[in-house]
């Protein structure tokens, strides 16, 4: 059965392990980015409280993906799984910003359009086929980011099975109970054939069953 979470290869055709890092790689330059926008709090451009506190949420999660980085690269399982779900909750705050920025954008756009086509009637077309083209673009770095968090679920599920992890297996008293709320989470995810033993189990116990009467 195809799955969403890509199982070996980023993009079909790259090892997940290159995908992963490449994802996480992207991630390092974006929160980086966060610093130039603090910086300007300093040299008076225009800001919003929204940019600030999105810059701020950057320049706090830029050690994070620095050290992810450096974990991804050595393949450690239990800090790429912390990891994957530290990219996946940053994922659905961006998307969050995005869609806030977009509606502000659209409405400012809206009016300068309509002000705009009053004087020109030939820019209703324009104003269209730029608008299609903003929604298109948005939707697909939406999308990306999306296939980004996959991916690294999907390479961390990689490592877990590799090391052969398990909720209840962690080692130090932090580590321990980090791992078991982790992979707690929807563990059928990250068990090496779990269905395939559920079948067998309920094969056994119906044999059993057969075997009383």
């Amino acid at each position: 059965m195809p799955s969403i979470v890509p199982k070996q290869y980023f993009l079909g055709f790259i090892p997940l392990a290159a995908g992963a890092e490449l994802i996480t790689v992207f991630g390092v330059v974006n929160k980086a980015s966060g610093i130039y926008g603090t910086l300007s709090i300093f040299t008076g451009h225009p800001i919003t409280a929204v940019q600030l506190v999105l810059n701020i949420i950057s320049l706090v999660l830029l050690p994070v993906f620095l050290y992810a980085l450096h974990n991804v690269r050595r393949q450690n399982a239990l800090p790429v799984v912390a990891f994957s779900y530290i990219y996946f909750f940053d994922m659905l705050a961006n998307i969050a910003f995005t869609i806030f920025f977009s509606v502000s954008w659209f409405r400012a756009f809206k009016v300068t359009a309509a002000a705009e086509a009053s004087q020109d009637t030939t820019t209703s077309v324009d104003t269209a086929s730029e608008r299609g083209l903003s929604i298109t673009i948005i939707v697909l770095v939406l999308l990306c980011k999306i296939y980004f968090s996959f991916a690294l679920f999907g390479y961390a599920r990689l490592l877990v099975r590799k090391a052969g992890m398990r909720a209840d297996n962690g080692e130090g008293k932090f580590a321990r109970r980090l791992q078991y709320i982790m992979l707690t989470i929807a563990p059928s995810f990250w068990r090496r054939g779990s269905r395939r033993a559920g079948k067998a189990r309920m094969v056994n116990t119906l044999e059993e069953g057969t075997e009383m009467y």
